[in-house]
């Protein structure tokens, strides 16, 4: 088989990296493998050389599973300093029809515009969240012909830093691979998720990685939402690392004996901050219990407050009451079987789950995400175009 049989797809997590590979032809046939690594992407400590070598044992061991050299992926990722940007642009039309041009055209200016003004950042995900026309308003092209005396378009941009993307684009080049296409990890995996949690309308995902929280939220099949901070499950590690005064490695242990281990984080409750026996016993012999139980739940309190600041969700939800708080990614893991008090102002979600996450399905979330038609995603290429139909025209914008 050649390559052109497969689809590859790395995950680039800060402290592990993921690959799948998907074979085109028989879609049952894939192969998944994934290697611990610390990987630091602040543009200020920025280390990427210990992940070379994984990515070669990664990419080599797939190549034997698969029996085809890899020479493309699709780089799934997030970084620290990964923002969003909001915009919403307009358009005269004096009452004409609006065709496929305007709305194109009015693209292009508003892609031109952030980048114009965001220089050193690379645009990796164009979303166009509102079609307005007048003040009818669609969440999709509309089929029907329209005339209108004003085009809004309200539209979202994931961007990376440029930097990031050329040491990335390096990394992978030393390693003889090019990267197709990258993907905001956080936003690929919950647009896959959501689809799970169907009886719900609104869908929260709050994905706490190693040093940065995502959340999504959606309104049914659309996301209404997204935002990042710059703290995850690492920090966890560090306040009891520093509060207890133990090594990283041993508050790392620690961290992970409270897994499904029923504890309690709270401080508004009486209840035992630890149920589960042995675990308790285990490290009460090493550590102050009671110290554990505030230093974890001020860093918890702290991230999902920092995530829902300035959210008005009275406004953003409505009058619906059926939504679901999913908690995803390497830092959450700590929740998992785990009790979470929220503060009152909270309380709209009518139920929270944790979703447990492995390679497979990570992975699966970035072939699903770019096998997908989806008609709010703007693809933004520089390739010489293929023939495309009336409606996927519109969203291939070219370089």
């Amino acid at each position: 088989m050649t390559e052109k049989n497969f689809d590859t797809y790395i995950d680039f997590g800060s402290s592990k990296i993921r690959i799948g590979v998907f074979n085109k032809d028989l879609p049952e046939k894939k192969f998944f493998s994934e290697k611990k690594c610390l990987s630091n992407f602040n543009l200020n400590y920025f280390d990427l050389n210990d992940s070379k070598k994984v990515i070669e044992k990664l990419i080599q061991y797939s190549e034997k599973e698969v029996g085809c050299h890899l020479k493309n992926i699709n780089l799934m990722i997030d970084t620290p300093d990964l923002f969003s940007i909001d915009l919403s642009i307009k358009k005269n039309l004096e009452g004409k029809r609006v065709s496929i041009d305007d709305i194109k055209y009015l693209l292009q200016d508003a892609r031109q515009l952030i980048q114009k003004n965001n220089f050193d950042k690379k645009i990796i995900h164009i979303i166009i969240e509102k079609f307005i026309f007048d003040k009818k308003i669609f969440y999709s092209i509309p089929t029907e012909n329209i005339q209108c005396n004003y085009l809004i378009l309200e539209i979202k941009f994931f961007c990376f830093s440029n930097l990031i993307i050329e040491q990335l684009n390096n990394n992978f080049k030393e390693n003889h691979i090019a990267i197709n296409n990258i993907l905001c990890s956080s936003y690929a995996k919950s647009s896959n998720y959501h689809q799970l949690f169907d009886k719900y309308d609104k869908k929260v995902f709050l994905d706490i990685g190693y040093k940065k929280s995502c959340l999504t939220i959606f309104d049914k099949n659309r996301m209404i939402f997204f935002n990042t901070i710059p703290l995850g499950g690492n920090h966890i590690t560090k306040d009891i690392s520093q509060v207890l005064k133990i090594s990283e490695d041993d508050s790392e242990d620690i961290k992970r004996s409270l897994n499904q281990s029923e504890s309690t984080f709270s401080s508004e409750t009486n209840d035992e901050f630890i149920s589960n026996l042995e675990t308790k016993k285990k490290l009460q012999e090493k550590i102050p219990l009671d110290l554990l139980k505030k230093v974890i739940h001020a860093r918890i309190d702290e991230i999902l407050n920092l995530s829902f600041r300035n959210i008005d969700f009275s406004s953003l939800l409505g009058e619906k009451k059926n939504c679901i708080l999913v908690f995803t990614g390497e830092g959450s893991k700590i929740l998992d079987k785990n009790f979470i008090y929220l503060e009152n102002k909270f309380n709209f979600f009518s139920e929270m789950n944790f979703f447990e996450e492995s390679t497979d399905t990570i992975c699966q979330s970035g072939y699903n995400f770019r096998k997908k038609n989806n008609y709010h995603e703007v693809n933004v290429i520089s390739k010489k175009p293929k023939k495309y139909g009336f409606f996927e025209k519109l969203f291939h914008l070219f370089g």
